[in-house]
């Protein structure tokens, strides 16, 4: 609108324009207002969510976790009774009647009776030590052949038992 009133286009004088139409300019100033308020509540509401999500992921965690604290425990059950079965199945393979019955059945083993009784003698080499004198071995020959003697007349007494 300004240039329609000082257009140079028709005259060529420069000296028609006004002065102070060109010298000033209207700017116009746009205040915006800013809310604080708004600007804190929306930080608020963002750690808010923030935290919310964080609770959510931990409640999901601990609840995994549950879960597999559960499955190890069923785990440790299956385990303990899978080991108890192993104990009463060497209980049973290890017990005395099963050991006697294959014994007599697999070795040919029996159980002596009372009046039967089996000794063995046990012929026994006297030591030669290389510093031995004399009167030492025949001390040995001595003790040694008493233990016969014992060892004779107690499976004497026994045979008559």
């Amino acid at each position: 609108m300004l240039q329609t009133e000082a257009s140079c286009a028709r005259d060529w004088n420069i000296s028609d324009i006004p002065a102070d139409l060109s010298s000033t300019r209207v700017v116009k100033k746009t205040v915006t207002k800013v809310n604080h308020k708004r600007k804190i509540y929306v930080k608020i509401a963002l750690a808010l969510f923030s935290y919310a999500l964080v609770l959510v992921f931990l409640c999901i965690k601990s609840a995994t976790l549950g879960y597999q604290i559960d499955g190890l425990q069923k785990d440790i059950r299956n385990l303990d009774t899978a080991n108890h079965r192993l104990e009463y199945t060497i209980a049973e393979k290890s017990s005395l009647d099963r050991v006697e019955k294959l014994a007599v059945a697999n070795l040919g083993m029996y159980k002596p009776d009372e009046s039967r009784s089996i000794t063995m003698e046990v012929k026994t080499e006297p030591i030669k030590l290389a510093s031995a004198a004399g009167s030492v071995m025949n001390d040995k020959t001595v003790s040694q052949k008493i233990l016969d003697k014992v060892f004779s007349s107690l499976s004497h007494l026994a045979q008559k038992n």
